[in-house]
């Protein structure tokens, strides 16, 4: 990339399993940055280079980079040309700057949740907090613990509590991560946002009939019913939009079936650490390889 200052810095990556050192990376750059943006490999490129396809798509993998803390714009990489990038960058920089919206509208509930296991996090998890987010002004996210999923479906989820805790907590959306551990009632659920949310605002006093729970449209007639039966008491309840066309295709069950069949999680988090530049990395870039592995 050029010596010129830069207003941003990027990350580069495949960003298809959010690892450990994806979320290090991105909250380092973003800490050193004003403005951070992540270039994401699209399919092709991952193909010819890493060898092997992702599980989403670049269009899903992008959505997933820009819900992520400190990430401000996304844009696809199809190159390794540092010079290249910097194009690409500078360009959805500018895109970013002159879509920026300074007014951040009055929302309908106080706080709110979403309930789920985000067992490998998709674009559909990601949707479905971004749109729970703007019904409230503070969303929590409360995770299925690794017994509850266990007892339910008689089945280990591929990521643990911790590690699903982790990849849901670094979303901008997101105020706070709690749990739904196996002996957890609704009650409880209700009970650990309003404390988390008093401790968040101290002096602050959340009522129910200030919350929401959060569920996708599927879930509308079970959760619809259970509200009629009182068992979110003075909780609101509200849907988010999910088909059952785009579930069948963007859903965590599919995806986990695809990544047993070429090699489980190990592999897909390797190819991620291989794929992963940042800003510095790029500078140092020798320009003797500026047309490897151009597209």
């Amino acid at each position: 990339m050029s010596d010129k200052k830069k207003e941003y810095e990027v990350v580069i990556g495949i960003f298809d399993t959010i690892t450990k050192d994806i979320r290090k990376s991105v909250l380092e750059n973003s800490k050193e940055s004003k403005i951070l943006g992540v270039g994401v490999y699209t399919d092709e490129y991952c193909e010819s280079t890493f060898f092997s396809s992702p599980l989403k798509s670049t269009e899903h993998r992008m959505q997933i980079a820009q819900g992520l803390t400190g990430v401000r714009f996304t844009f696809p990489v199809n190159t390794s040309n540092p010079k290249e990038i910097e194009k690409l960058a500078d360009e959805a920089y500018n895109d970013y700057i002159n879509e920026i919206k300074l007014l951040d509208g009055i929302k309908k509930y106080k706080a709110g949740f979403v309930i789920g296991s985000f067992d490998l996090f998709h674009a559909g998890h990601l949707q479905n907090i971004t749109l729970a987010s703007e019904m409230c002004q503070d969303l929590y996210v409360v995770i299925k613990t690794d017994e509850r999923i266990f007892d339910r479906k008689k089945k280990q989820p591929v990521q643990n509590t911790t590690e699903r805790a982790a990849v849901v907590g670094a979303l901008k959306p997101v105020r706070g991560v709690l749990y739904y551990d196996l002996d957890s009632t609704r009650e409880d659920v209700i009970k650990s946002v309003i404390e988390q949310y008093e401790i968040d605002y101290p002096g602050e006093i959340l009522e129910p009939k200030d919350m929401v729970a959060i569920f996708g449209e599927d879930l509308q007639d079970k959760e619809e019913q259970r509200k009629r039966e009182g068992d979110w008491g003075e909780v609101n309840v509200e849907f988010t939009p999910r088909s059952a066309e785009k579930m069948e295709k963007i859903s965590s069950t599919a995806y986990k079936k695809e990544m047993e069949s070429h090699g489980g999680l190990k592999d897909y988090e390797d190819r991620e650490a291989e794929g992963l530049v940042d800003s510095n990395s790029l500078h140092n870039k020798d320009d003797s390889d500026d047309g490897e592995h151009t597209k």
